[in-house]
């Protein structure tokens, strides 16, 4: 691998403090908060592995890492997967994951949660936004389309510069199933979104044994695009929340 940013190299380091598929230690829990100063959350409930259904769902690698990157660069808050979980924070309701979070927001001001998720290299794409059609953030999905479309990201794009909106990833949920946009939007009233990014533009550094896209790496350049399309897109949110 070439000589790589400081900031990429600090995304390693934090990816790598992830215990992806080990439970907590006894006693502790399988996410970990990174409080903050804007009034903005990001969450990775996807960052370690989870069971879903009976079956233990691989994690999204380095959203966990991104996340916390984000915050230092930002000062967005910070609700991320640290262990593997015995739950899916993003397909059941009432898990600890979700009451950690709703407690979060009730005591920090927080006015718009971006809730990170990885997607497989396969996809068409490089990220999907999901906003449960526009409900999960009234007015504000054009804002967040202005802003990634002016960092290169555009749903005209091809590739890894295709934006998909609300199509392959709406956050929607189902009737039995409630995503963390969705309970941080209906239960919670704060606006969110969730922003699906493709495996080629998020792992530098294979860290995980058995990844199903084990041979997928990205370019550190276009890691790089991603980390500075999230922090605008962070401080024109935190901007706006504060308006």
């Amino acid at each position: 691998m070439a000589q790589l940013s400081a900031r990429l190299e600090r995304l390693i380091a934090l990816e790598s403090q992830i215990a992806h598929k080990t439970p907590p230690p006894a006693g502790e829990m399988e996410f970990a908060c990174q409080p903050g100063t804007l009034p903005l959350l990001i969450s990775a409930p996807h960052g370690a592995a989870h069971w879903r259904q009976g079956k233990v769902k691989e994690e999204d690698e380095y959203t966990s890492g991104l996340a916390r990157l984000l915050g230092e660069l930002t000062g967005a808050h910070v609700l991320y997967a640290r262990c593997q979980s015995n739950t899916d924070p993003n397909f059941y309701r009432g898990v600890p994951y979700k009451q950690r979070l709703a407690e979060i927001l009730d005591e920090a001001p927080v006015h718009f949660v971006l809730d990170l998720h990885g997607c497989a290299p396969r996809r068409e794409f490089g990220l999907a936004l999901g906003t449960m059609k526009g409900r999960s953030c009234p007015g504000m999905r054009e804002e967040i389309l202005d802003s990634l479309c002016a960092n290169g990201f555009h749903p005209q794009a091809k590739g890894l510069r295709s934006l998909d909106v609300d199509k392959a990833f709406p956050a929607l949920g189902k009737k039995d199933r409630e995503t963390v946009t969705g309970f941080v939007w209906g239960t919670l009233g704060v606006p969110a979104a969730q922003l699906e990014i493709n495996a080629k533009l998020r792992i530098l550094k294979r860290l995980s044994p058995g990844e199903a896209h084990e041979n997928t790496l990205a370019d550190p350049w276009d890691v790089e695009q991603v980390i500075d399309a999230l922090c605008s897109l962070v401080f024109r949110l935190a901007r706006d929340g504060r308006a």
